[in-house]
């Protein structure tokens, strides 16, 4: 009787079980891949009022804004916030709760930004430079492909050009309207150089980590503290802030998977006269993948990660690659390991394994000539060179005496 009991009891719960484990992998589902990449969808509608649909490619579609004024660019008229989700980016822009939380950036010689609609939501799509001094964020181009287990990942080579860039000092990173302190392009061309990059996506559970630049860091160099914000969901195709008893809320709008998957009857978009300069085979379209295609969605993740590995070591930053890389690891450990006599206790220099050939240039001639010298055969003097030699010797000694 206790049998049948435990076994009925375990068939009431089973449902139970197997639905929680469909609906959390139906989430890590849409982390993973989202609607077709460059498609309007939900998004046509709800940005028509503020800027202009241009079809790229036959079904490859983009949004450009309008009326904003000359030296605009993405993730300059707002904030940045503190988050559970990381560095959240609180743009003042109506548009802004879709277009800095979902998508990519691109921006044309000729028509200037234009925004790729993805499904996939962040706190904010950037990539991040920084020093001892300055600290600067950029756009993610439509290269930059999203995934769960890899993170970031880039389609090709890509430096993000000056303007680009937002750099502003420590100390002004936690400013209410950051685009008043924001560096002009010369001097960003000089930080771009002077300082180092990074991008860093993590998933913890149901949340994408924009992690960007320590917060500690910033808030030691800019002598500044920077408190967490929470973020709330609103109905309203919006995002604000507002005070809650002394602290700040961050109020978004997230629509749902249901609306974001919903497609539009006909989508009215400008045809370009030109050639954009987005280089549209580069893209990773395929990103979002059919979900009635055949398959688990494990053996679709597995499928997916097959497919990037080889391209990884071709896309990472070369700093990551070096870290990465087990043979520096080794020669690090073994450095570490047996110190280099020749580096003194307390002082931290980088020693050559061998010297400059200028150097060894002017080294080597007196070895060459040394061994030169002995081996040649001792030349006997005339034997009146030697007879006067020893008379000279000896009047010599006469005269000492």
């Amino acid at each position: 009787m206790k049998r049948l009991l435990l076994l009925f009891g375990i068939l009431t719960f089973l449902p139970f079980i197997n639905s929680s484990e469909t609906s959390l992998q139906a989430h890590t589902q849409s982390l993973a891949m989202g609607i077709r990449f460059g498609h309007a969808g939900y998004f046509y509608n709800s940005l028509r009022p503020y800027g202009e649909w241009v079809e790229l490619e036959s079904g490859f579609y983009g949004w450009r804004p309008v009326r904003v004024r000359a030296g605009w660019r993405p993730y300059m008229n707002g904030r940045w916030a503190w988050t559970d989700h990381g560095w959240y980016w609180m743009s003042y822009e109506p548009f802004g709760w879709a277009v800095f939380h979902y998508g990519r950036w691109s921006r044309d010689d000729y028509y200037g930004w234009i925004w790729i609609p993805d499904d996939v939501w962040g706190p904010a799509w950037v990539e991040w430079r920084s020093n001892d001094d300055y600290i600067g964020w950029a756009p993610l181009p439509p290269y930059a492909s999203f995934s769960i287990s890899i993170g970031i990942r880039f389609t090709t080579r890509w430096y993000a050009p000056s303007n680009y860039w937002c750099f502003v000092r420590y100390g002004h990173f936690g400013a209410t309207r950051i685009d008043g302190y924001v560096v002009d392009e010369g001097q960003t061309r000089r930080l771009i150089r002077t300082t180092r990059g990074a991008v860093r996506y993590e998933v913890d559970r149901d949340r994408i980590i924009n992690r960007g630049i320590d917060r500690e860091v910033i808030e030691r160099r800019g002598n500044t503290r920077i408190v967490r914000t929470e973020i709330t969901e609103t109905r309203n195709r919006e995002e604000r802030m507002v005070q809650d008893g002394g602290r700040e809320r961050i109020e978004v709008f997230r629509p749902s998977r249901t609306d974001l998957e919903r497609t539009e009857g006909r989508i009215e978009a400008r045809r370009l006269e030109r050639r954009t300069t987005l280089n549209l085979d580069r893209i990773d379209r395929n990103r979002s993948e059919d979900r009635s295609a055949g398959g688990s969605f494990e053996q679709r993740r597995q499928s997916n990660e097959s497919r990037s590995i080889e391209r990884r070591q071709s896309v990472q930053p070369k700093e990551e690659r070096r870290r990465e890389s087990p043979s520096n690891d080794g020669i690090r450990q073994q450095r570490q390991a047996t110190p280099d006599p020749r580096v003194r206790s307390g002082e931290f220099r980088r020693v050559q394994p061998e010297r400059p050939s200028v150097e060894r240039k002017n080294e080597s001639q007196p070895q060459r000539r040394q061994p030169a010298v002995k081996s040649q055969p001792r030349k006997e003097s005339p034997p009146q060179q030697r007879q006067g030699t020893s008379r000279s010797g000896g009047n010599k000694r006469g005269r000492d005496q």
